[in-house]
């Protein structure tokens, strides 16, 4: 059911703070909104992130009044003016809640709100915060070959399947694989 304009507004990241909130400042939040993706936009616009967070603070009964303080966070972090690895301290800091619950719910938010726009949010952390995330590794995939040549040392390893765990030696396997 869709929600009601009030609530989207109270807890979209977006919208959030619309009204006359003491300390916002509109011009750099603009700033920030201008350099990223339309991917990231989107997600802070979209009527489906506020029933996100909607449905988050009902399953944790605890954040119901604090919907608007989830909006913001996650606000922060599309913007990257949090690290999303700080996200359960922040979370934690700004609501009052305990670490362990802080992680969850940071997990929550991450496989469920963010996967989609992952990627966009890793390259602009990364730019950000430098080396807080972990450097993409280079791989090169060899067309029709089931070799990756890795960035680092050049070398071709072999790319395993799921399933082809098969023993080294011996046993009463047969490899029919490259049989006429």
């Amino acid at each position: 059911m869709p929600l009601q304009l009030n609530e989207h507004l109270r807890l979209n990241p977006y919208f959030v703070d619309t009204s006359a909130t003491p300390g916002f400042n509109w011009e750099r939040f603009q700033d920030k909104i201008d350099v990223i993706s339309d991917n990231l936009f989107a997600l802070l616009v979209d009527e489906a992130t506020s029933e996100f967070i909607k449905s988050l603070t009902q399953k944790y009964i605890r954040l119901s009044p604090q919907g608007p303080d989830v909006a913001r966070l996650i606000r922060d972090v599309v913007i990257a003016d949090v690290f999303i690895g700080d996200m359960p301290q922040e979370l934690s800091r700004r609501l009052g809640i305990d670490q362990q619950l802080a992680r969850e719910v940071a997990n929550q938010i991450v496989s469920q709100l963010f996967t989609p726009v992952l990627e966009d949010l890793k390259k602009l952390h990364r730019e950000k915060f430098p080396g807080r995330l972990p450097a993409k590794p280079a791989t090169q995939q060899v067309p029709g070959d089931r070799f990756q040549v890795s960035g680092q040392s050049g070398q071709a390893q072999p790319q395993k399947y799921q399933g082809e765990e098969l023993p080294e030696s011996g046993g009463n396997i047969i490899d029919l694989r490259n049989k006429p």
